[in-house]
This record gives C-alpha cells, structure tokens and sequence, in this order.
C-alpha cells in the first residue's frame, strides 16, 4: 500500500497508509492527516486515488501546495519519492507496490550467488511436528486442571469397568490430532459431535454456545448417532443449561425419568433416560456446552462417561474458542472491508474538484462523524450555462444514511439532464424517493441554480438549514424558500424563490452538524456564531472562509466529538473575469 512519509522540522517522522481512495490535509483535527504546522491553512489539500494513481490537489491553501518543487496550480500526479511542502512540512510519496517489485527483482538475482541451501523438507516437517507436539501436551495439561477443578452432579450406576490413565491420554491425543487441522467453527462442532458418539454412547448430540455478548445458548450443531440430517425439534432443559453454564457444573443422571432434578422438565416428556452435559470454557469464561443424551436403558451413562466427556470437552473448548475468535476476526474484517468500499462509493459522489466558474470562487466540503456519512453536496454544471449547487442531509447516520444519500445523487444527476423547471425537478426528485425509501427516511435538500452571467440565484429549500448569503453592505439573507424535506408526501409541492448575488457577496449552504455542534457543556454553536464567522471574513476567499467556519467550530466544540456530519458549501462572487 502507498504511504506518505510525514517530515517534521522538530521531531521523528510520521508515516501515513494510503488506505482510503480521498483523504485531506491541514491544521485542522478532522483532517485524515492532521499537521501541526502554523503555515498550513485548515484544509490545505487533498491525495486522491484514481485507478492505480495518486494526485495531489490543492483546496485553496492560503500558502500553497507545492509538488518537487513547484507550486501545485491544479491537479498533480504523484510519483514514488516525489516531495509534497506544506508550509514547513515535507511529505514524501512512497509507492510501497513499485518498491517491492524492485527488491523482489533484486532478491532473485542474488539467489544464484547464495551460499546457504533451502531448508530440507524434513526439518521442516519436523519443526511442525515438535510444534503440534507441543501444543497438545499443553492441551492435556489443561485437560487435567479443567477436569480436576470442575464439579460434578450426577446419579449414576457403577460403571462396568473403569477408564485407564493411557486410554484417556488416548483420547485427548485423538481429540488433539482430530482438531489441529484448520477448520471453521461450524466445521469444528461437527467434528467434535462426532467425537462424542465414538466417545460416549449417546443416541443425540448437542453443542450449544453464546452468541456474542447473549446471555441465552444457540443450537449450532445438532447430530444423531444413527442417521444424517435434520434432529427434529431440539429443546433442552432449562435446569441442565443454569447448572452447566450458570454454575459451571457437569450433569449425570443415568435414569433421567427417576431424577428429582428433572422432574416435569422437557427431559422427562421427550422420554429420555440418560443424559450427560459439560461445560465449554477457557479458564474461568464459559461460553457454551456439549449436551448428549440417549433414550434407550441399555445406554446408561456412567461417571467414566462423564469422566471422558469432561476431558474431550475441555481440550476441544481450546479449539472451539480458537475458532470463535477467528470467526469474529474474519466477519470484523470483512465488515471493514465493506465499510472501506462504501466509504470508496460515497467520496466518489463528491466533487473532485470544484468547477472553474469566472466571477466566482467555489469551495465545498464535508467532515463524517462515522466511518461513512449522509451528507450530499454537489457542483453540477448545466448544458445551457447554469451551475447548480445543492446540499443534501439524511435523516440518520452511519451505513443506510450513506445508501440513501447515494439514492438522492443519483436521482439529483439523473434530473439535472433533462434542463427540466427546478420546481418539476426537485419534484421529480421527491416522488423517486418517496417510492423507493423507507417510511421512516426522509432527505432535506438545498438546490439551487446560479446564472454565473447575471448572478441571480434560483432556489427550492425542501426542509433544510436556510442558507445564509452574507452581503458586501453587511446585511444577512436566508434562503428558506421551498417544502417539506424529500421522501415524505409523494405529492407535496414546492415553491421557487430568486435571490441575486452581487459582486463581494457570499453563499453559505451548511448542514445541521456545523450549528449543532456542542461544547463541553453541551452548549450548540448555532446560527449566530455561524453568521459572526462568515461576515468577520467576508474579505477572505472562498476557501478561507471555508477555514474560519472549521476554525470556529473546532475552538467553540474544545475537542467535543462531533455528533454529526460537518459539510460546508460556499459560493463567493467575486465579480472578475464575467
């Protein structure tokens, strides 16, 4: 994986993995890569992944991005060692992928010169040997304590002959061998089940586990001794799982249908004569147990039977907890994966960069408080010469905001085509989402359509934030013009409005999570301080007032995580160049 190598003038460097298709770079903490550096504006510039490529943009830095050398005016392409400055800090481009493939030439060409044979087969197969070896004496030692320690409540018959020491080692050997090789959980259980039947002689076989951080057992694996396939309806006592789990006690009756413990109890209707139930653990944690029972007389279960049910449970519990734990490892990594690739599709949505527009300046961005956000914003340019802007937030967060918030881009783009009236549009917008989203979902929206010839503004506000326009003479306008949010009357009706922005004026479009952001007292930032943020530095550009909004934000909230996301959309009219 590619990585930046961060240099700093006064201490160690950092290195950063390139794991993400965007990331951005500055002063500010919400930045993926944050610099501590006095010289980079709060959102400086942005790595992008584009294929197998990585470009460099500048976000309208106050100082610049320079690449090699040379400021970076516009999209850059990165090359393994290329240097990024940021102010005083450097920020070396690795292509870790490139690097590899020239070690890997430069080993092979130097294998023909080395003196020291390959490993024989034989030592190898060796090690492994003496390392599973190993690892199963460690299994029966636990075997032993687990065994010793645990207690035991049973009604038995005298066992016809009793076990000896080498035919138990016997079996943990087995079991050992049995369950060394790699297997899933689900596997795992199944071998174990049938390790109980050569065990014990049991007519069903039970294994039951917690599930997560459930209190209540889960069947996974139910087997018969005498055929394949489905067991019928599984249920077993109540009292066996407390005493078993609850108290970490192995259970015996040898006639279940006598047993006190049992009476009136699902054992003694399901016509069961013997039972034996052990508990699965590591240490002092149970996480489940190996239940078997037979109905017939003849196959009474004995304290032997106990004895090796006990042993095989407690060494196949190492592997079971093995498997449990990799089960998990997997299904983390696998939900990683998944969030990284939604994570990839939402960034995709956004701008890359935004459009050259003469007389205005354009910047927009937009801060997840989760892994993947529900935001939306867009810079869209039309075939007739309009540029529409809109920002979007759905209700709800994390992974079906984001689901959502991929539905209202598409339907946004698939409308913004047609040239249709904005009020026809935004309609059309709702209807698709009124038709295609839950009942419970909703989407408040900002879409407007800018002249950049004449200045002049058209609008629908579907439920969202009001945009603010901050004037040059001082004044503040809100854009609060339009309907109900998207998604929740299939036919309500929207209104248009028309405002005109005049050379030096300013379009602020936000989204609920820069004026609810809170404090440490959990005070909110809200509309005012927004207003003070923007008309102090109505001088600035578009991007430095993009800056001051975050650096506000991050001074009143005192390192409080945000509990939204933050996107910002700005519109300056500059007036040069129409």
């Amino acid at each position: 994986m590619p990585e930046l190598v961060v240099n700093y003038p006064d201490h160690a460097p950092d290195v950063f993995p390139l794991g993400r298709l965007r990331i951005t770079i500055g002063r500010s903490a919400r930045n993926d890569l944050c610099l501590a550096d006095p010289f980079a504006s709060r959102v400086h510039a942005e790595v992008r992944r584009e294929g197998d490529q990585y470009f460099l943009q500048d976000l309208g830095s106050a100082n610049g991005t320079y690449y090699n050398g040379a400021r970076a005016e516009a999209s850059v392409t990165l090359a393994g060692g290329g240097r990024i400055q940021i102010g005083e800090t450097e920020i070396v481009f690795k292509d870790l992928a490139a690097a590899g493939e020239l070690t890997a030439a430069t080993i092979s060409e130097d294998e023909d010169d080395a003196d020291d044979a390959p490993v024989p087969e034989a030592t190898i197969a060796f090690d492994s040997a003496h390392r599973t070896t190993s690892g199963l004496l460690e299994a029966i030692e636990g075997a032993r304590t687990q065994t010793s320690g645990r207690h035991v409540s049973s009604t038995a018959i005298a066992p016809e002959r009793g076990i000896e020491q080498g035919d138990l080692l016997a079996l943990i050997s087995k079991v050992g061998v049995t369950l060394l090789a790699s297997a899933t959980l689900d596997e795992t259980l199944r071998q174990i089940a049938r390790l109980v039947f050569e065990a014990v002689p049991a007519e069903r076989c039970l294994i039951m586990l917690r599930e997560g951080n459930e209190k209540e057992l889960r069947v996974r694996v139910a087997e018969m001794r005498t055929h394949q396939g489905e067991v019928g309806e599984v249920r077993v006592s109540r009292t066996i799982i407390e005493e078993v789990v609850g108290q970490g006690r192995s259970v015996l009756t040898s006639d279940a249908q006598h047993d006190p413990r049992f009476k009136s109890s699902t054992v003694t209707f399901q016509g069961i004569r013997s039972v034996l139930a052990v508990p699965l653990g590591v240490g002092a944690s149970l996480f489940g147990m190996i239940y078997a029972d037979s109905p017939l007389t003849e196959s009474r279960f004995s304290e032997d039977h106990l004895k090796v049910l006990t042993t095989l449970g407690s060494v196949a519990a190492i592997r079971v907890e093995n498997a449990r734990l990799l089960e998990e490892h997997l299904e983390q990594e696998s939900y990683a994966r998944e969030l990284q690739l939604a994570r990839e599709i939402q960034q995709r949505f956004q701008p890359t960069s935004p459009p050259i527009v003469p007389g205005f300046e354009l910047q927009g961005i937009s801060f997840p408080s989760y892994e993947i956000g529900g935001d939306y914003y867009d810079f869209i340019p039309c075939s007739d010469g309009r540029l529409v802007v809109a920002l979007g937030d759905v209700s709800g967060k994390g992974t079906s905001a984001a689901l959502l918030m991929s539905s209202l881009h598409a339907a946004v783009h698939a409308q913004v085509t047609s040239c249709r009236p904005l009020t026809e549009t935004i309609s059309a917008v709702n209807r698709y989402l009124a038709d295609n989203t839950p009942a419970n979902r909703f989407v408040t929206l900002f879409y407007a359509e800018l002249d950049p010839l004449t200045g002049s503004i058209s609008f629908i506000n579907a439920g969202h934030n009001p945009p603010l326009i901050a004037r040059s003479g001082g004044t503040m306008e809100q854009l609060g013009a339009g309907g109900l949010p998207l998604g929740i009357m299939r036919d309500a009706a929207y209104r248009e409005g028309r405002t005109q922005l005049q050379v030096g004026d300013v379009l602020v479009a936000y989204s609920d999570g820069v004026t609810e952001t809170q404090n440490p007292t959990g005070e909110e930032f809200g509309t005012f301080r927004l207003e003070q943020a923007i008309t102090q530095n109505l001088d600035r550009s578009a991007a430095g007032i993009r800056d001051k909004i975050e650096a506000a934000l991050s001074t009143f909230a005192q390192g409080t995580p945000a509990v939204d996301d933050i996107t910002l959309l700005i519109v300056k009219s500059t007036g040069e160049e129409k």
